[in-house]
């Protein structure tokens, strides 16, 4: 258990250093703030968006309904067909009209492509209520004008719940992540380059430079021991800095954190073995500090933005985004996207974690390749 020892050492020495709590929590929690409230989602009551409608009915309610999300901030266009719909269509069905005045209940159905917007559906929901709303309350309108007698009426009956809208996703949910569901593990997966990179490969850096990897190999630590604990301990920094990161973004942000939070955990302790064995890597084959310190800032910068970090792989070409998988952040923020803004699960995201196993695995088979003691 002697790399327990080094790992635990060298995390308290770390965590000594205020500069490095300043990487580790304030300075990335202070940009997710940032460009959290910059790119948030619009509200559903303020978007735009198309509806095509299938009336099967064809009748006075049916076309009442559609009076009245014609007035609605919607473009709205009747099909014959629901294959005519390119992304969403309200289904009025045949029957409608007799069911709602005879009081039984009867479902319109909201059938939404894969690709189509969360928040555009999520407005589409609320205009269609409102539509219903507006035309039963017109129904009401006809009533009989004798109070004494609809109100004998009204107190044998019950409200039944006439009309019930169904929502029906053609395949998965994708949107595009913004607010603080993409700042947080955006920001921290950027931060976290910096700080395990650029702490780790300097930090072995000068304990080489100082003579102190030589004098641990002299006690009973073996090399393996001494590698181990090294690469531990810029796991658990980049552990550390994610369990900060989004506890803080679900308590301050109310950040969603996916249904999953064994996929969560092993995705992030993947990332988090590539990046301590790259920094280890990047320690051991540079000799000189500003070389290291560039290095470092550049692959930094260059796995942030091509991965995904700087802003959602969902907005880039598809020819892009297949570079951004080049990379582990790409596969990195692909499965948080994932599990935080889509709903997919465990088994969803396991080709995630099998892909950053692998990086995990080969860069630590390189860091032991090239680990040097002097």
């Amino acid at each position: 258990m002697r790399f327990w020892t080094i790992a635990l050492t060298d995390l308290k020495i770390a965590l000594k250093d205020k500069m490095f709590f300043m990487w580790l929590l304030l300075f990335p929690l202070l940009f997710s703030f940032v460009f959290g409230m910059a790119f948030q989602g619009s509200s559903p009551a303020d978007i735009k968006a198309t509806l095509n409608i299938l009336d099967l009915d064809q009748s006075v309610l049916s076309k009442a309904l559609i009076e009245e999300l014609t007035h609605e901030k919607y473009d709205i266009a009747v099909v014959e067909k629901k294959e005519e719909s390119e992304i969403r269509v309200l289904i009025i069905p045949e029957g409608f009209s007799e069911k709602v005045i005879n009081g039984q209940k009867v479902e319109l159905v909201l059938e939404k492509k894969a690709e189509s917007s969360m928040e555009a559906g999520q407005a589409a929901y609320t205009h269609i209520l409102k539509a219903v709303i507006k035309v039963i309350t017109r129904l009401i309108d006809l009533a009989p004008e004798n109070i004494h007698e609809l109100r004998d009426h009204f107190s044998q009956t019950t409200v039944k719940k006439i009309i019930a809208l169904k929502v029906e996703q053609a395949g998965r949910l994708k949107t595009i992540p913004s607010g603080f569901n993409h700042s947080i593990p955006g920001t921290t997966v950027m931060f976290l380059l910096f700080t395990v990179l650029m702490y780790g490969g300097i930090n072995l850096l000068e304990e080489r430079r100082q003579g102190q990897l030589e004098r641990i190999i002299t006690t009973p630590a073996t090399f393996s021991a001494v590698i181990s604990g090294k690469w531990i301990t810029r796991v658990l920094i980049g552990m550390l800095q994610i369990t900060l990161m989004f506890l803080a973004g679900r308590l301050l942000f109310g950040v969603y954190l996916g249904g999953s939070l064994p996929a969560l955990l092993l995705v992030s302790l993947f990332f988090c073995g590539t990046i301590a064995g790259m920094s280890i890597l990047f320690g051991c084959l540079i000799q000189k500090e500003e070389v290291l310190i560039v290095l470092n800032i550049l692959a930094a910068n260059l796995m942030a933005a091509l991965g995904g970090c700087w802003w959602p792989l969902e907005l880039v070409p598809k020819s892009m985004r297949i570079i951004g998988l080049i990379f582990p952040t790409g596969w990195t923020m692909n499965a948080y996207h994932k599990l935080i803004s889509f709903g997919y699960g465990f088994w969803e995201v396991l080709p995630h974690i099998g892909i950053l196993a692998l990086f995990s695995l080969v860069f630590l088979f390189l860091a032991v390749k090239f680990f040097r003691l002097r």
